[in-house]
């Protein structure tokens, strides 16, 4: 008897080790890093150049990039947003990250809007107007299919933005599904 019960737990271990080890993280953003030298899918505003009232300039420009050969310029002098629908499932949770660049020494906030909401709101004055800066935002979808948003207010100054991407958090993994089995076996093993 002791001796099928350490076959069932076995397999069980070795099928909950197996799940465990399957953390694939898909993608959600379409043209994240903008590699495609244009912005679609993303919505981007148009332009209006100076002297129209309230400019903005949006752009995907090369050489420099976080990684790759392109990103975007974010320019405007009231908050205007570049956005995506992205494909989500209500009710779990997700993780943003990007990386900014903020040429000059103006502060000026960046804003990130996620389902219409505002989830992360900074006065940004990088320490070096150089450099990369990687910035990750939690997130949590109520709806399928969810709408980003990622914008500023800095005309004539600019935000550079790079490798934006979201991916789904993953669950419980295979620690707590192994442990539960474990729990299973032991049961089994005191009747």
């Amino acid at each position: 008897m002791f001796r099928n019960e350490r076959r069932g737990f076995v397999l069980a271990g070795c099928v909950v080790i197996g799940l465990g080890a399957y953390t694939s993280q898909a993608e959600l953003v379409t043209n994240g890093g903008f590699e495609s030298g244009s912005f679609a899918p993303w919505f981007a505003p148009p332009w209006v150049l100076p002297p129209q009232p309230n400019p903005q300039y949006f752009v995907v420009s090369s050489g420099g990039a976080h990684s790759g050969n392109h990103y975007a310029i974010l320019s405007s002098s009231t908050f205007q947003y570049i956005s995506q629908v992205l494909p989500t499932t209500a009710g779990t949770d997700y993780e943003l990250t990007f990386w900014l660049r903020r040429p000059g020494n103006v502060p000026s906030t960046f804003i990130v809007r996620w389902e219409g909401q505002i989830v992360f709101q900074e006065g940004i004055l990088l320490p070096d107007n150089t450099n990369w800066w990687q910035f990750t935002v939690p997130l949590h979808s109520n709806i399928t299919g969810s709408f980003l948003e990622l914008g500023q207010a800095t005309f004539p100054n600019e935000f550079h933005i790079d490798d934006i991407s979201v991916v789904q958090v993953p669950g419980p993994g295979g620690a707590a599904l192994f442990a539960a089995a474990g729990a299973f076996a032991l049961r089994r093993r005191r009747r």
